[in-house]
């Protein structure tokens, strides 16, 4: 056996051997705070449903609208200004032989006042057309700095609350988390929420270090009354489309399975396994005592669902208040840490079965484009010791 067939077979066996651990667990554990069970407490701080004010629909044809060529809007402008049709009605008493060919240079002359869009560093950047967009931009660039700016508020009794009260569903919600596999930190996972007048999406990524991206989205309609009406859930791992579910309220038939071929009966309320933490978030926690049917796309469960107890979240530089969500079923346990200091989002979300943990752990939290928490730079170990 020559060299190189040496190092590459050493090399394959190197890798299965790693794999291999990283499926059993073995691993040495890499996280601050492993996975423990939560010290559940009588709940005290009560969720309150979230009040829900329904957002405009979109405004697409008017964001093309201004989005016109700058010398169209310039003529249209001209011609329709006050000054404009004064100025014009007196050069037609002064000068009756005025022709209006006259007046196409004019309008040119206007149009070069509009400065073309500049680009710097392969990015088109565009200059203020007037005091207006000087003091927006200014503004966005406030706002920005102002997002980054803002540091975490620790409390006396060590609890981490925003510096005003949160109490309505997001129009816009974007929560990162630290992924762990066990104990194990694999990754990092991004959970995108949007509301646009009565329909929702809700966009999960999982970036792996190791392995295909994995990406979740559920969509669906938005109802003060009942709450999410969940429409379609697609998987996707990497680029192939995976186990899917569709809901089909006409029929009373909820389709599921890789290939979205798989059936049973729809029940009032079914949601799928991440529009749930939204539902418990808008209700405040209270889904009635009635079982609730949920799909991961893979299965279908049903089981009641009641908030489990109060506990603390530990971020490791300050706790947040959690009242801890847990569903059983078909040997599967599915946990929501809901935050009711920040809007009821979830802070942590776990699932457990008989192969895996996967636990995501709250990193950032950005509600309606403001910043309202952020986890501060850990010391590692080495350093702590």
């Amino acid at each position: 056996m020559n060299k190189s067939r040496f190092f590459l077979l050493a090399l394959v066996i190197s890798l299965l051997l790693h794999l291999a651990l990283l499926g059993s667990g073995l691993l040495p554990q890499q996280s601050l705070n492993p996975p423990t069970e939560a010290e559940l407490r009588p709940i005290k701080v009560q969720m309150q449903a979230l009040e829900t004010s329904p957002t405009p629909a979109s405004t697409k044809r008017d964001t093309v609208a201004t989005l016109l060529p700058a010398t169209t809007v310039a003529r249209k402008n001209k011609r329709n200004s006050p000054r404009k049709v004064e100025a014009s009605a007196a050069q037609a008493r002064a000068k009756p032989e005025a022709s209006a060919a006259q007046e196409e240079p004019q309008l040119a002359e206007n149009d070069q006042m509009v400065e073309a869009p500049k680009q710097t560093g392969g990015k088109i950047k565009t200059q203020p057309s007037s005091l207006e967009d000087a003091e927006t931009s200014t503004a966005n660039q406030n706002s920005a700095a102002e997002l980054d700016a803002v540091e975490n508020t620790i409390e006396s009794d060590g609890h981490i609350r925003p510096t005003s009260k949160l109490r309505s569903m997001p129009r816009q919600a974007k929560l990162s988390y630290q992924a762990f596999y066990g104990s194990i930190l694999m990754g990092s996972s991004e959970l995108n929420w949007q509301q646009e007048g009565n329909h929702y999406q809700l966009d999960t990524k999982v970036n792996p270090i190791i392995g295909p991206k994995l990406r979740y989205e559920s969509t669906g309609e938005f109802q003060a009354a009942s709450g999410l009406l969940p429409a379609t859930f697609q998987a996707w791992r990497g680029s192939q489309a995976r186990e899917s579910a569709r809901f089909d309220y006409a029929e009373n038939i909820l389709f599921y399975g890789d290939k979205g071929d798989k059936q049973v009966a729809l029940t009032s309320g079914a949601q799928d396994i991440f529009s749930l933490s939204f539902q418990l978030a808008l209700r405040g926690g209270q889904l009635g005592d009635a079982p609730i049917q949920i799909t991961t796309g893979k299965k279908v469960y049903s089981y009641p669902l009641h908030p489990s107890g109060e506990s603390d979240y530990d971020t490791g530089s300050g706790k947040i208040r959690v009242i801890i969500f847990r569903a059983k079923g078909d040997g599967d346990i599915n946990e929501f840490w809901l935050a009711p200091d920040f809007a009821n989002m979830p802070v942590r979300i776990r699932r457990i079965d008989s192969d895996k943990q996967i636990d995501f752990k709250i990193s950032r939290i950005e509600i309606n484009s403001q910043q309202q928490w952020k986890l501060p730079p850990q010391p590692t170990r080495r350093k702590q010791q």
